[in-house]
């Protein structure tokens, strides 16, 4: 037990590397295990860390989109850690804007988040994604391995590395200093503990299908919060009502929406729950809901969308010019 104290004790110093600990958490974690063999591997591994992992996500055929600038990126968190993350910027822009923290759910940085990420910077933003898993490894390449990690890792951390993401956001050269959040899933509980870790700091947060931090944690939030529910959703939806109450009691400025017929998911166009037009009219809401409190350029959304318009009439145009199959068998030589 003396190994297992000491390992306990690391943990509470945060002075054990969080990339071990996430090894632990795949081996016994789900189980609730976490044996003196597998707790010696991990402090010994301190000794020998590994090679620097690369980012863990790839680029996207939406990183061509020439309204927008994307990039891979990585700034400090708890302990000095490198969070990685993926940013997306409207090109057309010349100015200072508001930012958006995009955080994922138990799928991880995947293709979903960061498509919410484009759509998000089409909004006239900087529009940040972390990999919440950074400094637990990375998100893992299988999904199962993803999803035990994220229910494994220690929350007072996690919330410590996103309250610090809105400080670098807040502070940024290029940032107007108003910062928002919206989550999914995992990522809108993060997104409620953020904004109560935050207070101030946080211009707005938007959650969708979320579980529901602590019931004490509401008086904590002052940022306007908007929340997304799906009627389906029973494993959330019971727990919410109460969320709900807490946050009136509170006097935090909230909207709630619950959509018929949508379920855990139903934003996520790569799952099998998800409902374009639950997904369609919670989008429109989150977007009002966002430049109501950060207030985005009207001038760059006006150049925005003259951009999308003209990139529309030439992918019109390169369609119609486009040969069809049997255009192309006509013309072959009898």
């Amino acid at each position: 037990m003396a190994l297992k104290g000491l390992f306990l004790d690391k943990i509470r110093d945060q002075a054990i590397n969080r990339r071990r600990l996430g090894k632990a958490i795949l081996q016994f974690g789900t189980a609730g295990l976490l044996s003196e063999t597998v707790i010696g591997r991990a402090l010994a591994a301190e000794e020998n860390p590994p090679a620097k992992k690369s980012f863990p996500f790839p680029i996207d055929k939406g990183d061509d989109n020439p309204l927008l600038n994307t990039h891979r990126v990585n700034w400090r968190v708890t302990n000095g850690e490198l969070m990685h993350g993926y940013i997306a910027v409207p090109a057309a822009a010349r100015n200072k804007l508001p930012t958006v923290l995009i955080i994922h759910d138990e799928q991880g940085l995947d293709f979903a988040t960061r498509e919410y990420t484009r759509k998000m910077a089409l909004n006239g933003y900087i529009a940040l994604a972390p990999d919440f898993l950074s400094a637990w490894g990375g998100m893992p390449d299988d999904p199962a391995k993803t999803r035990a990690l994220l229910r494994g890792v220690d929350w007072s951390w996690l919330v410590k590395d996103a309250a610090m993401t809105v400080d670098w956001l807040k502070n940024q050269r290029y940032s107007t200093g108003k910062v928002g959040a919206i989550g999914f899933g995992w990522g809108g509980k993060l997104a409620q503990y953020t904004a109560a870790q935050a207070q101030d700091a946080l211009a707005a947060a938007v959650a969708y299908y979320s579980e529901t931090p602590p019931m004490n944690e509401a008086a904590h939030i002052k940022a306007p919060l908007q929340l997304h529910f799906g009627t389906s959703d029973s494993a959330v939806n019971a727990a919410a009502l109460n969320w709900v109450s807490a946050l009136k009691s509170a006097s935090v400025p909230l909207e709630c929406y619950f959509y018929p017929n949508a379920g855990h998911g139903f934003m996520n166009e790569t799952q099998p729950a998800y409902n374009e037009a639950a997904a369609n009219e919670a989008w429109k809401r989150s977007a009002e809901f966002l430049a109501a409190n950060l207030n985005p350029k009207e001038s760059l959304l006006h150049k925005i969308n003259k951009g999308e318009q003209k990139l529309e009439k030439e992918q019109a145009v390169a369609s119609s010019t486009k040969p069809n199959v049997t255009q192309k068998a006509n013309q072959q030589p009898k």
